[in-house]
């Protein structure tokens, strides 16, 4: 009997040595778990970038917010008067005043009767002028301004809206001796329409006002932007 019970108490204790064991293996076995701890890193990778999204997300609506704010401070800042005034200068809004050249073109006394002052000739003394430096032009006391056209209408040249006739009378505002020196060089705009029966005589001027345009020019399709 006594042997039983110590036979049945080995056997009791081997069995509960084996059932320790078995839990430990699969308690290792699952803490080991490839998939669980892929599935662990993808956890807290996922985590991660949400988090980072979040602060981009709040970075980005920060830098709008920034953005319009200087947008709006820069469509309510006003040119000073010095620069307005330039500006209109520039456009043709306002009276220029200055010293500067007076070139006139006209048909040359030893000319054909077939030679004649026509909107290409204009052109070359003002492209000269311009090149040359001068900070505003009248043609025959009609102010240029960006978009001022100048072309033949018949036997007349029209510029902006207002038709003229030879003599033509170009005035602009710049250094003198620069300006004369440009329309006198040697094979430039006064050879070339000489050799078309027309001749251009140049006169500095101490000081020459150039009127505003009668009208500035709208927009209908192009929109300026800010």
């Amino acid at each position: 009997m006594h042997r039983t019970k110590w036979a049945l108490g080995l056997v009791m204790t081997v069995f509960g040595l084996l059932v320790t064991t078995q839990f430990r293996t699969t308690t290792t076995q699952q803490s080991t778990d490839p998939s669980k701890l892929r599935a662990e890193e993808l956890s807290a990778s996922l985590k991660a970038s949400e988090e980072a999204l979040k602060a981009s997300e709040a970075a980005r609506k920060k830098l709008e917010s920034e953005n319009k704010r200087l947008q709006e401070a820069v469509n309510t800042v006003t040119p000073p008067p010095s620069e307005e005034k330039h500006l209109k200068g520039l456009v043709g809004a306002t009276t220029l005043k200055g010293p500067g050249v007076a070139v006139t073109v006209s048909v040359s006394d030893t000319s054909s009767t077939k030679a004649r002052v026509s909107d290409e000739d204009i052109w070359r003394v003002v492209n000269e002028l311009l090149s040359a430096g001068a900070e505003g032009i009248a043609v025959s006391g009609q102010r240029l301004g960006p978009l001022t056209p100048i072309r033949n209408v018949g036997n007349r040249i029209m510029v902006g809206q207002t038709l003229i006739s030879a003599p033509v009378e170009v005035v602009a505002i710049g250094d003198p001796k620069v300006l004369e020196a440009a329309i006198l060089l040697r094979g430039g705009v006064q050879d070339v329409l000489a050799r078309w029966g027309l001749k251009a005589t140049v006169q500095k001027v101490e000081s020459v006002e150039l009127p505003p345009l009668k009208s500035l020019p709208s927009f209908t399709f192009a929109k300026p932007q800010t």
